[in-house]
């Protein structure tokens, strides 16, 4: 049980940290050792879900005036319009099937 109170507010403290950190930060501090997927399911249990450490390409000032600009341009489009239009907030795609991710 105190182990749970601890990763608890240890995650809160750090929403960056991994599930391995947080497992290698508990270990260090109180000497017992959990896998990294019992910390994982541990966080879940109390609500902190997704605990995997996300790059994601800043957006610039010319980024924002671009959507800015299209969104008013494209205002008036109707659904029929719009359905042609695949929207994403990824970078890349990746359409080989050896790469493990759904393919679009």
């Amino acid at each position: 049980m105190r182990t749970s109170i601890y990763l608890a507010v240890t995650a809160k403290r750090n929403r960056r940290s991994t599930a391995s950190d947080l497992s290698r930060q508990l270990s260090s501090a109180t000497g017992t050792t959990l896998s990294r997927q019992t910390v994982y399911r541990r966080l879940g249990h109390i609500g902190l879900n997704a605990r995997k450490p996300v790059r994601c390409v800043p957006h610039t000032a010319t980024h924002c005036l671009l959507q800015l600009t299209w969104s008013r341009k494209h205002a008036l489009w109707t659904p029929q319009q719009g359905s042609c239009v695949m929207f994403s907030n990824k970078y890349r795609f990746i359409l080989q099937s050896d790469s493990r991710r759904t393919l679009i």
